[in-house]
């Protein structure tokens, strides 16, 4: 490539001199010191030739696009392949590319709007649920309550790519060094870019649920149950399974930066069948795990009055999911009793933050906290809008 056209000087002139360093150092080139005051010495040995690039080390420089422009032809003739394709993955270096692709595209690549819209909407979610999972100190079953800001500012610097001919493909983006603003500093047990984290929670994870899907088959629930630490959740679960079901499924695939690749890509294929088992794995995962932060209001039905059998429990009639449920709470301290024993003679409303789950077919909500009686005109003037 003697001259870059256009659109390839504005895409060469976004290269980073530190990320195709990166590249150069994974496809075996050895640094071997300046070059001239901005450059760098790359030399690989093949065969019997030892092959030498230079790359520019600022992008400030007068001559960045023709100096990387000369690297990009050197590097093409190294690997016998075309310029464009040495230069697309220059573009990725930056990046580990998480691949969603629909196998429901027609011949043109194109698929239904709604599957469109809904292809791109599952795997923002499979991505935040891989993301919540890096941030967590333990696995859990499901993802409730508010997500951690690093979740979001994550979500905000990944980029879509272009997608692929003859597939509907989204090329997702995850930048590997990226790390939260508030990010605690890294420990000795974890040396890796939240980026990186994120790429291979997801990786991980799915790799789980295809063993999990192979080892399942007659009963999923036993074989899922070993994929949590693995940091599949009924969040993953569901997006995964909206993504397959349809006549011919859905692929995930993952694939590391070219600047720092660390194992083999990893490929998760599914089909219809595999999404009926996983919205099975889903709504068992989501109806067994806490709901931090769950905040009712309800009636008490059922309390110990006396002193000598106050437990520190209560039966409360609150909506939970969209229903009236009775719900058993535990963990009330002394100091409340009272307060608690009034607003049940008295049919008081009282409302309590705590961590709701589901036992059988029973709810519970554990560590009561923030509790608030209301007084029974409040509770006569609210009950005519129920």
């Amino acid at each position: 490539m003697s001259a870059p056209d256009k659109w390839d000087v504005q895409t060469i002139r976004a290269l980073s001199p530190a990320h195709v360093g990166g590249y150069l150092r994974a496809h075996g080139w050895v640094d071997r010191g300046p070059y001239g005051a901005f450059g760098r010495l790359f030399q690989r040995q093949v065969n019997d030739r030892l092959l030498e690039v230079v790359l520019p080390t600022r992008s400030s420089i007068a001559d960045f696009e023709r100096r990387m422009g000369e690297l990009l032809t050197d590097l093409s003739n190294a690997e016998d392949r075309g310029p464009d394709a040495v230069l697309f993955d220059l573009t990725l270096a930056p990046f580990d590319v998480i691949r969603v692709r629909s196998k429901d595209a027609d011949d043109y690549g194109s698929v239904r709007f709604v599957e469109g819209v809904q292809l791109h909407e599952e795997a923002r979610n499979a991505l935040v649920a891989a993301a919540r999972a890096a941030t967590a100190d333990v696995p859990r079953k499901a993802w409730k309550g508010r997500r951690p800001e690093a979740v979001n500012e994550y979500i905000d610097r990944v980029r879509l790519g272009q997608t692929e001919k003859s597939s509907f493909s989204l090329t997702i983006l995850s930048p590997y060094s990226f790390d939260p603003v508030d990010e605690p500093q890294r420990g000795l047990f974890s040396q890796e870019a939240f980026g990186r984290r994120v790429a291979r929670q997801f990786a991980k994870a799915l790799g789980a649920i295809e063993t999990a899907l192979a080892e399942g088959v007659t009963n999923p629930i036993p074989a899922f149950e070993k994929t949590v630490a693995a940091g599949v959740s009924a969040d993953l679960c569901q997006s995964l399974a909206k993504l397959a079901d349809n006549d011919v499924g859905a692929e995930v695939s993952i694939s590391w930066s070219p600047a720092k690749p660390v194992s083999e890509p990893v490929r998760l294929a599914l089909t219809r069948q595999d999404a009926a088992i996983l919205n099975e794995v889903a709504r068992e995962f989501a109806r067994q795990e806490l709901e931090l932060g769950a905040r009712l209001e309800g009636i008490i039905t059922k309390i110990a009055e006396e002193p000598k059998t106050f437990d520190g429990s209560a039966t409360i009639e609150a909506l939970v999911e969209g229903r009236l449920r009775r719900v058993h709470i535990t963990g009330f301290n002394d100091n409340e009793r009272e307060l608690l024993i009034d607003a049940f003679r008295n049919r008081k409303r009282i409302e309590v933050e705590g961590e709701l789950a589901v036992e059988g077919h029973r709810f519970r909500l554990a560590n009561p906290h923030d509790l608030i009686v209301r007084d029974t005109q409040e509770t006569e003037a609210q009950e005519p809008n129920e």
